[in-house]
């Protein structure tokens, strides 16, 4: 099935994304004292989202042209086999889906060189969150197409379904790219270091 495969192979990406996630983390705490960071460590949590991003595009790119080749050169799939294990996988994308909901898109206070805090919105968290649903997205799809094929014959529609999959995958890793690029290229500065800035600027009663 390229559905499943394209599920597993999206799946298998989260050792590394979630690794990634959970190394920035560590780092960006472990490093929040060091006075080399003019503005904090904060940055590298969102290189963690950063980097998540392109490798869920790599994981769409990939699952795009295998979805393609199987079109063309079909294969025979063990319909009951393949329906079971992505049953499997939905279910664990599901429980992880719900233990990230309650931390997704809150804000999370870092802590400056200057001791004073911000909020921001956690990019870092919210790739860990968006490779979930992503995932949980593609299994959904394999068991549409698996039993598409089982009942109505159609094995055409696991290739496709792989291909629609990549796109699904694609188009949130492209977002999730951008959302953090601006960020590390402070084309969007983070709210709460220029509050700081302004604060420290107006300290003296005369800039305005």
């Amino acid at each position: 099935s390229m559905a499943l495969l394209a599920d597993g192979w999206h799946m298998s990406s989260h050792v590394v994304a979630l690794g990634l996630t959970a190394g920035a983390y560590a780092l960006s705490h472990r490093l929040a004292n060091d006075p080399s960071f003019a503005f904090g460590t904060w940055k590298i949590e969102v290189m963690g989202g950063f980097t998540s991003a392109i490798l869920l595009g790599g994981v769409a790119l990939f699952m795009a042209v295998e979805s393609v080749e199987r079109l063309f050169h079909p294969a025979a799939i063990w319909f009951d086999q393949a329906i079971f294990v992505a049953v499997i996988g939905l279910a664990v994308n599901v429980v992880s889906a719900l233990l990230l909901q309650d931390h997704h898109d809150h804000d999370h206070g870092h802590a400056h060189g200057h001791g004073h805090k911000h909020e921001h919105r956690d990019l870092n968290l919210r790739a860990a969150y968006v490779h979930v649903i992503a995932d949980a997205t593609t299994s959904v799809l394999a068991i549409a197409a698996l039993i598409g094929g089982k009942f109505l014959g159609w094995n055409w529609l696991d290739s496709v379904m792989g291909i629609v999959g990549a796109g699904v995958v694609g188009v949130w890793a492209w977002g999730l790219l951008r959302e953090t690029s601006r960020v590390l290229l402070d084309r969007e500065m983070d709210s709460g270091v220029v509050a700081e800035i302004r604060e420290v600027l107006e300290a003296d009663g005369e800039t305005r």
